[in-house]
């Protein structure tokens, strides 16, 4: 019952990330469904651990001293906070202890009332530093704090309006150790930043409490507000990193992958609940066959399609005018094989196109050494032109000069990679024909390889799609290193179209194999029908932004992107992520086989 954390966890994952523009690490905590008492939100090893469920909050009746803003609600009968802003409250004020708690206070020689007090002054310290930059937070916090002032029979009356007092300042409290801990408070506000002003204001009320002469009771004497945490984060005994709680949401823990025999792997206990999230894959070196398979190997039959370990890249949020360190993570997968007919049928269909190209390509061809004649400072002389000018200096007129000639090596230095966009678009039909976007993709990457692979130069053909940032999945149907035989061709036989498109990550993963062509010249050619967009990404800006990021990135590494966009609205956003000559927007896109194979030999002439 209530409002679940599984319903709203990413609404919250949002709100934190739009607060401090970085991702926190969130748990649920499972309690007692029926009472909900005596479980609190905690921080440990820097993942906020929230409750599984909140009921709506209803603030007993009478519970506020002093009116609050229109609309709000005051006095008897006053409205129920839903869950979702408990949510809210309790992972701000959570984040908040991850975001300004620099170092953990000692409770070396402090009694159990010294630490309640110094806890609720931390409370406050960190939820006025984060008021300060966010200063509708306060409003959040102040509707779900309810002690009264005449409320003081126990010592968690006292420590719930010490937490009311420094929280709210239209809350009226006339009892002189309130006023005391305000007054302090006040002093201190310069040095917030450092939390040894949250003992010393601690130790100094704790002793002032203490000359009341009420029994203390560290069980029953607690905050009373639902949304506060339990403070063992800086109380914590172990050893406190401030840089680990800040990269908490970008570390990743990096799966360990071991090589083993069969006998290893047959003498191993399997965990049978181990999932994507063990700690160790165990990959066999070679595949096994075991009794009665009928000539299937056991990966076949109860392994799973191999993904390649994690690759993160940073993304560019023009919101804010910095990157998200490790924000979007790459997985290489392996790619379906199709039928090799496709490909034989594609060649067939298309032998016009190809007859038209054969002329182009030859004379693309390196032409190995050549002559470049009339120079006027050469290597050696050029017979022909000197007798040209000695014949022109006899008859009395002006000789030319140029009578030297140069021997020029021709060759070809470029390398190209062909990045693909396979989201679920392409799976549409082009208007008025049978194909889809996707067949005419793959017919424009036959004849495109066809013709690359006769001119001799390096190329690669990589496919990218994606299901958020934690999910962009790459494909590799041919390398750089590896020749144009069956099997890459029967990768492309078997290409996809599925998900969304989160280029800029594809981008850079693409640069990541280009800078290690040893070759003058490198070429990205991104081919796709539309404009970035992912599933968890509502700002059509900010993936445009982020895509001509990793342009910019590439360009320093001395790689030209070039986009061929299939999108007949591209002109609205293409050219401000590629620039103004390097994209091509094909406006019939069944003409995509024929041009192609003519850019590339146009950009690289």
């Amino acid at each position: 019952k209530g409002t679940l954390f599984v319903d709203v966890q990413r609404r919250i994952n949002m709100y934190l990330r739009a607060l401090w523009a970085r991702d926190f690490f969130m748990r649920p905590t499972s309690g007692d469904f029926e009472s909900r008492e005596g479980y609190k939100p905690y921080i440990e090893d820097y993942f906020l651990h929230l409750p599984d469920a909140f009921d709506d909050f209803l603030p007993p009746a009478g519970g506020r001293s002093a009116p609050l803003p229109l609309g709000e609600g005051s006095g008897e009968g006053d409205e129920p906070v839903p869950g979702l802003e408990l949510y809210r409250a309790t992972a701000a004020h959570c984040a908040a202890h991850l975001v300004y708690t620099r170092e953990q206070i000692s409770a070396e020689a402090l009694n159990p009332l010294q630490m309640a007090v110094i806890s609720v002054v931390e409370d406050a310290r960190v939820e006025m530093l984060a008021i300060r930059a966010f200063p509708g937070l306060k409003q959040l916090w102040a509707k779900l704090h309810t002690v009264q002032a005449e409320q003081a029979n126990t010592i968690g009356d006292y420590l719930n309006r010490l937490a009311r007092a420094l929280l709210d300042s239209d809350y009226q409290d006339n009892d002189p150790w309130i006023a005391e801990g305000r007054a302090l408070f006040a002093q201190a506000t310069e040095r917030l930043a450092d939390n040894t002003i949250s003992w010393e204001i601690g130790v100094a009320l704790a002793h002032a409490l203490a000359q009341k002469r009420i029994a203390f009771n560290p069980r029953t004497d607690i905050l009373s507000a639902p949304y506060r945490d339990d403070n063992r984060y800086f109380w914590a005994f172990e050893e406190f990193d401030f840089n680990k709680s800040q990269a908490a949401g970008f570390e990743t823990v990096r799966q360990v992958r071991k090589r083993v025999s069969v006998m290893e792997f047959a003498n191993e206990i399997e965990v049978e609940n181990a999932g994507d999230d063990a700690q160790e894959i165990w990959v066999m070196s070679e595949e096994f066959f075991p009794y009665e398979d009928n000539g299937v190997s056991f990966n076949q039959r109860e392994g799973k399609e191999p993904v390649s370990e994690p690759y993160h890249y940073a993304e560019w949020d023009y919101q804010i005018q910095l990157e998200r360190p490790a924000w979007a993570t790459v997985l290489e997968k392996r790619p379906k094989t199709g039928d090799l007919q496709v490909i034989g049928q594609i060649t067939a269909d298309n032998k016009r196109i190809a007859s038209r190209l054969k002329f182009l390509l030859d004379a693309m061809q390196p032409q190995g050494v050549q002559r470049i004649r009339k120079l006027e400072d050469g290597d050696e002389i050029d017979i022909n032109a000197a007798i040209s000018s000695m014949i022109d200096f006899r008859m009395g007129m002006q000789p030319d000069p140029r009578i030297m000639m140069r021997s020029v090596r021709k060759v070809r230095d470029i390398s190209v990679l062909v990045l693909l966009d396979l989201s679920e678009s392409t799976n549409e039909k082009v208007l008025g024909q049978e194909q889809t976007v996707l067949d005419l993709t793959r017919q424009a990457c036959v004849l495109l390889a066809d013709a690359i692979h006769k001119i001799g130069d390096p190329f690669a053909i990589h496919g990218f799609c994606s299901d958020g940032r934690h999910d962009v999945e790459y494909y590799r149907y041919k390398d750089f290193d590896q020749p144009y035989t069956d099997a890459p061709k029967a990768r492309l036989a078997g290409m996809t179209g599925q998900l969304s498109t989160r280029m800029g990550a594809a981008i850079r993963h693409s640069a990541h194999y280009l800078r290690g062509q040893r070759t003058a010249k490198k070429l990205l050619m991104v081919i796709t029908d539309g404009e970035p967009a992912d599933i968890d990404v509502r700002d059509p800006q900010y993936l445009r932004y982020d895509t001509k990021k990793a342009v910019e990135e590439a360009a320093r590494h001395g790689i030209t992107t070039f986009c061929m966009t299939l999108d007949p609205r591209a002109d609205q956003y293409v050219s401000r992520i590629f620039g103004a000559k390097n994209y091509m927007v094909v406006d019939q896109i069944a003409r995509l086989p024929e041009k192609l194979p003519l850019l590339y030999a146009g950009l690289t002439r």
